[in-house]
């Protein structure tokens, strides 16, 4: 009997009891999953939030490492500006002191000036030493001379000086100058004046170029003028005898029964040695005031040539040049004639 009991028990009652106890665990096991489930779930969105977190941080730090790097651009930026600014200091003040010194040499330099031009010192442009050798060999020279007509052409070559010719001189010695004084502190100005000097040259040539004068023209006209003197001088001899005879107050008759006498002679060759020297004299001079004034335009060229190298204003208001001509047989008759009537105080 208690056999069967046993038997029954091990194949009835626990297998019944091994099942509930298998199903309490089972159930245990199911609620240990749904929380170690919850539990996950909890942890991915921990998870998640924290990469969120992290990604945000990460921002936050590019953003933070943004503003480090354009503060340091900007701090570098500063302490640039702050050296370029000690070194404009340094610079403006070395500057001003080299200004303060060069302003003094400038008036020292000045004050040499007018100091040695007062005394008489300064050294003239080569061009106006020129000019003024010129004019004393021009004044030392008689190129109209009656006692030497065929020379006339050869003076006149001799007294000609192209303006050009006198800028070129200038230019030789602006250029001596800008070499001497090139290691100077004002040598660099000498060198500049030079050099504007030569372009002025360059750019002026044309009008500092006079037209050679027909010198044979001139020598000729000369000769043919002093070799016409009949009727210029019968002429004059006839103006001072008309003059000398409304001074005496003869009528017509008187003057025609004189005529034949020695006394008219006598007159008459002293007007005529009166006349000479009258005819002479105007024709030298027309001859003169006629070469002055067909040279004038090459003349004021010659004396203002400094002022046309560098461009001066005055440049507008020469005269045109043009070729020098002798004064026509007409004009020479005209001047002759206008001293006819002073002939006669040589002769009384």
């Amino acid at each position: 009997m208690l056999a069967v009991v046993v038997v029954g028990y091990v194949y009835t009652v626990r297998p019944v009891f091994q099942k509930e106890v298998i199903s309490e665990d089972l159930a245990r096991l199911q609620i240990d999953q749904r929380k170690l489930q919850q539990q996950m779930e909890k942890q991915t969105d921990s998870l998640l939030a924290g990469e969120a977190k992290n990604r945000a941080l990460a921002d936050e730090r590019s953003s933070i490492e943004g503003q480090i790097l354009a503060l340091n651009q900007k701090i570098a930026a500063s302490e640039k500006s702050e050296r370029d600014a000690k070194t404009r200091a340094q610079k403006a003040a070395a500057e001003a002191m080299t200004a303060e010194s060069t302003l003094a040499r400038l008036q020292s330099q000045h004050y040499n000036l007018k100091l040695s031009s007062l005394l008489g010192q300064q050294e003239l442009p080569s061009s106006l030493g020129l000019m003024l050798q010129r004019t004393w060999q021009s004044l030392s020279v008689d190129i109209f001379d009656e006692k030497a007509p065929d020379a006339v052409a050869q003076k006149l070559k001799s007294t000609q000086v192209q303006p050009l010719d006198l800028a070129n001189s200038t230019l030789k010695q602006l250029e001596a100058s800008a070499a001497k004084h090139s290691r100077d502190p004002g040598g660099s100005s000498d060198a500049l004046l030079a050099q504007n000097y030569k372009k002025g040259i360059t750019e002026h040539a044309a009008e500092l170029t006079c037209p050679s004068p027909p010198y044979e023209q001139w020598q000729v006209a000369f000769q043919s003028a002093l070799s016409q003197t009949s009727q210029p001088i019968k002429t004059c001899i006839d103006e001072a005898f008309k003059q000398r005879a409304i001074q005496e107050g003869w009528n017509p008759s008187q003057v025609e029964s004189l005529r034949k006498s020695d006394f008219w002679k006598q007159q008459e060759g002293s007007y005529r040695v009166s006349c000479e020297v009258s005819h002479v004299y105007t024709v030298k001079i027309a001859f003169d005031d006629a070469w002055k004034a067909a040279d004038e335009p090459c003349e004021q060229r010659r004396i203002s040539v400094n002022d046309i190298v560098m461009g001066s204003p005055v440049v507008k208001k020469l005269k045109a040049l043009s070729i020098h001509l002798p004064p026509t047989p007409d004009e020479l008759t005209r001047k002759v004639n206008a001293r006819a009537a002073t002939a006669t105080e040589g002769g009384r």
